[in-house]
């Protein structure tokens, strides 16, 4: 099977009318590390496991104890996810090593194929979670501990047959890695304004996940006086809005509400209590950094202002993450290979790529979106792009086998 049609079998796995949601370890997300799995094992590949519900498909390499070269992405999808986030670098990874097989190629290097185990967040709110623990950057005892949105631990899911681990698989010890790649779409617009197939990826912005929590004084809506409300709902708005602003005053930086809870959510009743998230990003920490404060300062304005009580958790940092310059440079030579052209371009999307790249030497290779669209069900490649992007990857993975120890 080749990679787009390898994209429409993973494409039915959770879909409904508004896109695919395969949050992790659940039964939708399961049934695709199956297929993984499958995949994997008629291609004559070594398949494992790891306590998080990371899967690895090793090809070996000639080299007798050389660490193995990571290829791959993630199967997660936001609740309304399209069919090409992260499944695409999962499915173009079984398949690039299908073309080696087919030309013959060894490499000295052994090679996995990875699908990582919850890259979005949905369900368990830590993103990266499989590649994290990997990478020892979270430690795995208590990640097991995380509480999901549905009160289910971590651990929990894991040991349920609905949507926990795979049965059979023996599982990966170690943490062992030469280097990693990831072929991913670009989930935005700019390859395609450039009418390029091709991008090599230059880094990856740093990443801020904070959780605001407003608490105010419930009331009738139709009695209690505006000058004597204390409405979470209205203050909360303030904030939202001047997040907005802090982001567009600094520039090369972006900040997302996309969730809000409200409490008691009744349409006569003045909100008594408002959480919401908060996503911020750049390449630029400082930016990152002027954005939180002013978001302090607004926050003291309007708790002074509105009477309410206003807390910010930070529950996610993540540093700017620059791609290897010696694992760009084995890409762009791989990608002349194809007589194609490309263009060096910075990711706002985080992806699991920044937690490879603390331990190991880190690259990834970017193919369009149709209209930049990306986390919706109307997310597109063209198949000659997805087809394009695996040979990419094939080329690549000669090329990195040969520069990294």
């Amino acid at each position: 099977m080749n990679v787009v049609e390898r994209l429409e079998a993973l494409r039915t796995l959770g879909a409904h009318e508004r896109g695919i949601d395969r949050a992790l370890l659940t039964p939708p997300e399961r049934r695709a590390r199956a297929l993984f799995a499958s995949w994997a094992r008629a291609s004559g590949l070594h398949v494992t496991q790891d306590g998080v519900s990371n899967l690895f498909a090793r090809r070996d390499g000639t080299r007798a104890n050389a660490q193995p070269i990571l290829v791959g992405s993630h199967l997660d999808t936001v609740p309304t996810g399209g069919a090409y986030d992260g499944a695409y670098g999962v499915a173009a990874a079984l398949c690039a090593l299908d073309v080696l097989d087919v030309r013959g190629v060894r490499t000295a290097h052994p090679i996995e194929a990875v699908a990582w185990a919850g890259e979005e967040g949905s369900r368990f709110p830590l993103g990266c979670l499989g590649s994290s623990v990997f990478a020892g950057l979270n430690d795995e005892r208590t990640v097991l501990e995380i509480v999901g949105d549905d009160g289910v631990t971590l651990a929990q899911a894991l040991a349920s047959p609905e949507g926990g681990l795979l049965e059979g698989l023996p599982m990966r010890t170690g943490r062992d890695v030469a280097a990693y790649l990831e072929l991913h779409v670009e989930q935005g617009p700019v390859l395609e304004d450039l009418g390029l197939s091709l991008g090599i990826v230059t880094a990856i912005a740093a990443q801020r996940r904070l959780r605001a929590t407003v608490t105010g004084r419930s009331g009738h809506a139709g009695t209690v006086p505006m000058a004597m409300r204390a409405d979470a709902l209205g203050a909360a708005s303030e904030l939202v809005l001047a997040l907005e602003r802090a982001a567009r005053e600094q520039g090369d930086a972006v900040a997302t509400v996309g969730r809000m809870l409200v409490e008691p959510n009744g349409t006569n009743v003045i909100p008594a209590h408002v959480v919401f998230s908060i996503d911020i990003r750049s390449p630029d920490e400082a930016k990152l950094d002027a954005i939180e404060a002013r978001l302090t300062e607004v926050i003291a304005r309007v708790r002074k202002g509105r009477g309410v009580e206003i807390e910010l958790e930070a529950f996610e940092r993540r540093s700017s993450t620059p791609m290897t310059p010696a694992l760009r440079d084995a890409i762009a030579r791989a990608i002349t290979t194809q007589c194609e052209a490309y263009a060096d371009v910075p990711s706002g999307a985080g992806h699991d790529a920044m937690s490879l790249g603390k331990i190991a030497p880190t690259a990834m290779i970017f193919v369009p979106s149709t209209g930049g669209q990306s986390h919706v069900s109307e997310e597109r490649t063209a198949d000659r792009d997805l087809l394009l992007g695996v040979e990419a990857l094939a080329n690549a993975i000669v090329e990195v086998d040969r520069v990294v120890d």
